[in-house]
């Protein structure tokens, strides 16, 4: 066996792979890239709705505000006047101002129904706005006023945007 073949030497020598690609990311990235889009699309959209939606939060922390005032004092002029302004206030800031700045009387009373999908302006306790800010004795109670004030700021954003004629 001295003229035998060294079998050694037949062997190739050790080589590494290849290195790892950086592309296609594996399984684990892909998740983290999925998770931190939807991540920041849920950020972004409660950002949008907070801000389309401030106007009704302040308009009704100060409702809120006029009511505890309300049960404290009972004055129906000065909670007439308080929502009044507020409501007129909210339609500036909510509708365009070309529909809103210049109403008043019956028409004021209209565009408040129009607008929250109610009649309770014209013929029931909003009434009240149409002369009881400009009275020196309110002539209505605001205990029905309240509530009616309320239901038309949460019931008018839904129409924030379109066009009230």
């Amino acid at each position: 066996m001295p003229n035998a073949p060294d079998p050694l030497k037949e062997l190739r020598d050790v080589h590494l792979p290849d290195p790892i690609s950086w592309w296609p990311p594996a399984i684990g990235w892909w998740m983290a890239i999925l998770g931190l889009v939807i991540v920041v699309s849920v950020v972004l959209w409660v950002r949008s709705y907070r801000q389309r939606t401030r106007c009704r939060r302040v308009a009704l922390a100060h409702l809120g505000q006029v009511k505890q005032q309300y049960a404290k004092q009972a004055d129906d002029q000065w909670a007439i006047t308080e929502v009044s302004h507020l409501l007129r206030r909210y339609a500036l800031a909510v509708f365009p101002r070309s529909h809103v700045a210049g109403l008043s009387g019956q028409s004021w009373l209209e565009f408040l129904d129009q607008a929250g999908g109610t009649n309770q302006f014209s013929d029931g306790p909003g009434q009240a706005l149409r002369s009881g800010p400009y009275q020196s004795r309110a002539s209505l109670s605001a205990a029905d006023l309240l509530p009616l004030a309320e239901r038309w700021i949460r019931q008018a954003q839904a129409s924030e945007g379109k066009s009230i004629a």
